[in-house]
């Protein structure tokens, strides 16, 4: 056995997971209930980041054994990544009596704290994580970059810019390339950025053949020339867009997945209600449900972070994020409705399920904002789930949101935004599924433009609060002071700028991207 297990980490190493991934399981056949066995197979999960099938072999490896640091660790990362935070909390705990001499088990529970929010608790873990790895002066902590992004991110939400700005300062000065570093201080202060900064740049660039494979390379020379990007975007126009578009072209490069799979789960979504009789499901589910909910659905960077500093302001709400629940457990149902499954009795539960996974965030706040734009493909969900729930659709003109959206450097969330034929077969997907729930007779959803929210913040306020039924009034001075817990995080504590509106950049692309979403809304027209 000990030969087979040591065959099965080696190609762990040299990443050949799917050859590691066979003989697992030729030898789970021999012993299933092996602890070493079933624990190898979960990392060999974790390592391709399908943390649904490494959830599954981690709880088996916890019947077996509930007492080991890594399962107990392991689970909460999943679990933080799935937002269940107060079941990542347990399993922190449990892994922290187990061993509480290493920096994993503070990183998840700093993980955990930032974003229920405890800002304090989430502080003292993550700097005690950072002490364990060998502290913020030593290299070593560059290869924890998940860490660093954690600290500096608990440093903004607590207000700390000066803090923030000189630790990321004084981590750029060492030399070592980290792109999310540059970036939050680009956008923080771009004053604070230095020649020897952009010189780190530079010597990536001259380097990038030493790196290993060609993704690597790929991903590096990407994040690069996005920093340029933003770099000289109100410097030059011309050398920025140039940036983007080299950054995005080698992020499409890498794309394995065709961005049409996007088009036919949204045609699935519609057929499933189309096919699916729920009145028998919904007859279980309380009338009651999702009381002072809000919804904030649209495309990505539609100003849906925007809306939600907005909607905070009101007294008795706590802003929620991006919650992934629906996505977590729709997406499931509808891949299994794809493969010909009738039943769906877990959406009774659906709704209960939410409101015990947010509960730890609410803090018997009686309003709650959830604002994942993607949750536009789960309205008919959180209709049927939470009937009370209200849902706010925050709609922007097509071409700023393209470029709003090219602009940012998504690698894994959202891969259609690397090409504006992407985009545009994104955004008639959208639209067309909004057309759809807003045609029912029962539809619930107050329409934001972009438009007006900049403009006419303070009417467009308004209508919200008299939509929502929300107390107090809405505050200014108040928003900015919110942590959007997403890309947005810088900008939404800025002034509100019509800058947003009519945007006149890579006007090459334009015509080019109009003819695509043109063609993509015939092709829902006709079918």
């Amino acid at each position: 056995m000990s030969s087979v297990m040591s065959k099965i980490i080696n190609l762990m190493k040299i990443k050949k997971f799917q050859k590691a991934e066979l003989e697992i399981y030729n030898e789970l056949k021999k012993d299933p209930q092996s602890f070493d066995l079933n624990k190898l197979l979960a990392m060999n999960f974790l390592s391709q980041k399908k943390y649904n099938s490494a959830m599954a072999s981690l709880n088996k490896c916890y019947e077996i054994n509930p007492s080991d640091y890594d399962i107990n660790v392991n689970l909460s990362l999943i679990l933080n990544k799935v937002q269940d935070y107060k079941s990542a909390l347990k399993y922190s705990n449990a892994a922290y009596e187990i061993n509480p001499n290493k920096p994993e088990v503070y990183h998840n529970m700093a993980h955990s704290y930032l974003y229920i929010p405890d800002l304090q608790k989430a502080e003292t873990n993550i700097l005690k994580s950072i002490e364990l790895i060998g502290g913020l002066d030593s290299m070593e902590i560059f290869n924890f970059k998940d860490t660093l992004n954690l600290y500096t991110d608990i440093l903004y939400a607590k207000g700390e810019d000066d803090t923030f700005k000189s630790v990321c300062s004084m981590l750029l000065n060492k030399g070592v390339f980290f792109g999310d570093l540059f970036r939050k201080l680009l956008r923080s202060d771009k004053s604070a950025i230095l020649q020897n900064h952009l010189r780190t740049l530079e010597n990536v660039l001259e380097k990038i053949e030493e790196y290993p494979n060609l993704t690597s390379k790929n991903l590096t020379k990407s994040s690069v020339y996005s920093c340029l990007a933003e770099y000289h975007q109100n410097k030059n126009k011309e050398i920025s867009e140039k940036y983007y578009i080299k950054s995005n072209k080698l992020i499409n490069d890498l794309q394995r997945d065709s961005i049409y799979q996007r088009q036919e789960f949204t045609k699935s979504v519609i057929k499933f209600f189309e096919d699916t009789e729920l009145d028998e499901i919904s007859k279980k589910i309380p009338s009651n449900l999702g009381d002072g909910l809000i919804f904030i659905i649209g495309m990505p960077r539609s100003g849906t972070s925007l809306t939600e500093s907005i909607i905070a302001t009101s007294e008795d709400s706590v802003a929620g994020g991006e919650k992934v629940f629906f996505g977590v457990n729709c997406r499931p149902i509808i891949k299994q409705f794809q493969n010909g499954n009738k039943k769906f009795e877990a959406l009774s539960k659906l709704g209960l399920a939410y409101l015990d996974l947010i509960d730890i965030q609410r803090k018997g706040k009686r309003i709650f904002i959830d604002k994942m734009p993607e949750n536009y493909l789960y309205y008919k969900f959180i209709r049927v789930c939470l009937p009370l729930a209200k849902i706010v659709h925050v709609y922007r003109d097509a071409w700023d949101n393209a470029i709003s959206l090219f602009k940012q450097n998504y690698v894994n969330e959202l891969t259609y935004a690397s090409s504006f034929f992407g985009i545009a077969l994104e955004y008639a997907n959208y639209e067309h599924l909004m057309k759809i729930w807003k045609s029912e007779a029962n539809q619930k959803i107050l329409d934001i433009d972009y438009y007006d929210l900049v403009m006419n913040t303070e009417n467009t306020a308004k209508k919200i609060w008299d939509f929502c039924n929300l107390p107090g009034k809405y505050e200014e001075l108040k928003r900015k002071k919110y942590f959007a817990q997403t890309a947005s995080k810088h900008q939404v504590r800025k002034e509100i700028y019509t800058s947003s509106l009519k945007k006149s950049e890579f006007t090459d692309y334009f015509e080019e991207f109009t003819k695509n979403l043109e063609e993509q809304r015939s092709y829902w027209k006709n079918n």
